[in-house]
């Protein structure tokens, strides 16, 4: 009669012997899948946190807007005046098309931000021409005795912040002072035309067209305007919209590390390559009836000749040319990025806050 175990013992035997057996392993597949899946964890959680904590400022209350490019809303010239210049300021915009002007004068700033104001206000009236945002308003608050020009993204580069306080301190705020208005929006925008006749903007009037390394360069060089008008957009929008905002930047932040990172090693690569031309052992050790044999044709195409293989290796030339592919592929994304994002942005004539504010004195009294 045969010894009989029961059951009980049998499930735990069974037990103990799951128990001691080592845990499998994680798979070499799953690992990286588990980085991955991690890192979106992390950057999507991030994008909500940062959507979450920042606080929307209230919008400003904007009022209508201008019925002519030339709009007098505080009596300050004449109507000859504004009707005259009127005329003027719509041949500057739809002939000449350089730049779209506007031209307002309202009693006083209905805010005590006088930038905030004009930079919402002229965005919302869609001052300038879509994709070339082209758009230069000057408000001019009577009771305050504030001047401000504003400056549209596309004319950041020739109306620079310094350009625009120059154009007033040179011509409407001497004028203003004496209290001739007329005479100094008159020389304001005579002074204008002559400066953006004069600028790289009139060049690309007739067309939109621009080159591929001219348009990177202006990209770059306006970097700084670029971001403070995303990170505005980013303010401005609802919690959908930041959310997407941030997941767009998280991922264009770690491209932009990615494509350094892979572009860094070949800086050293590239100042050393004339010195490792010139020490190179396989050219050294080259000889013409060894080259001669490896481009036969039957060697040629059988294998890609070693004195190749030899140099790609010793020139480093695999660090050059990943640096380069990443390098051209940051230059088209870049050039696709604002392209596309001048197409699918809602609006005309944006503005970045780009312009100069200045006061002119009250005009002396008589005999003072």
């Amino acid at each position: 009669m045969g010894y009989h175990i029961p059951a009980y013992h049998r499930r735990m035997g069974k037990s103990s012997q799951r128990a001691r057996s080592p845990a499998p392993k994680a798979s070499a597949k799953t690992a990286p899948r588990r980085h991955w899946a991690l890192a979106l964890a992390t950057v999507l959680c991030c994008a909500v946190l940062v959507s979450l904590l920042v606080e929307r400022p209230e919008q400003l209350a904007t009022p209508p807007a201008p019925a002519r490019y030339l709009d007098d809303r505080a009596g300050l010239v004449s109507w000859q005046f504004a009707a005259a210049k009127n005329q003027y300021l719509e041949y500057l915009s739809r002939i000449v098309r350089i730049a779209q002007v506007n031209v307002v004068i309202l009693p006083r700033s209905p805010v005590q931000d006088v930038e905030e104001f004009c930079v919402q206000a002229a965005t919302a009236w869609k001052i300038g021409a879509a994709g070339a945002d082209n758009g230069l308003a000057l408000f001019v608050f009577r009771d305050d005795q504030k001047v401000r020009l504003e400056v549209g993204y596309g004319l950041e580069s020739v109306i620079t912040d310094a350009v625009a306080g120059r154009l007033l301190a040179q011509t409407l705020i001497p004028a203003f002072a004496r209290g001739q208005f007329e005479t100094g929006i008159e020389d304001f925008l005579e002074t204008l035309n002559k400066t953006l006749e004069a600028s790289e903007a009139a060049d690309r009037r007739a067309s939109h067209s621009i080159g591929m390394i001219p348009f990177v360069m202006t990209v770059l060089r306006n970097a700084p305007n670029i971001a403070h008008k995303v990170l505005r957009a980013f303010v401005d929008a609802e919690i959908q919209g930041r959310i997407v905002l941030s997941l767009f930047g998280f991922t264009l932040a770690g491209l932009a590390v990615y494509a350094v990172a892979g572009i860094l090693p070949a800086v050293p690569a590239v100042a050393m390559l004339p010195w490792r031309l010139y020490t190179s052992p396989t050219l050294r050790n080259a000889t013409r009836a060894g080259i001669a044999e490896q481009f036969a044709p039957r060697n040629f195409f059988a294998r890609p000749p070693p004195i190749f293989a030899g140099l790609f290796e010793e020139l480093q030339m695999g660090d050059i040319v990943n640096a380069l592919y990443l390098l051209t592929a940051a230059v088209t994304g870049i050039a696709f990025l604002f392209v596309g994002s001048g197409l699918f942005m809602d609006g005309l004539g944006r503005f970045g806050g780009a312009g100069a504010t200045l006061m002119w004195p009250a005009p002396a009294a008589p005999g003072g």
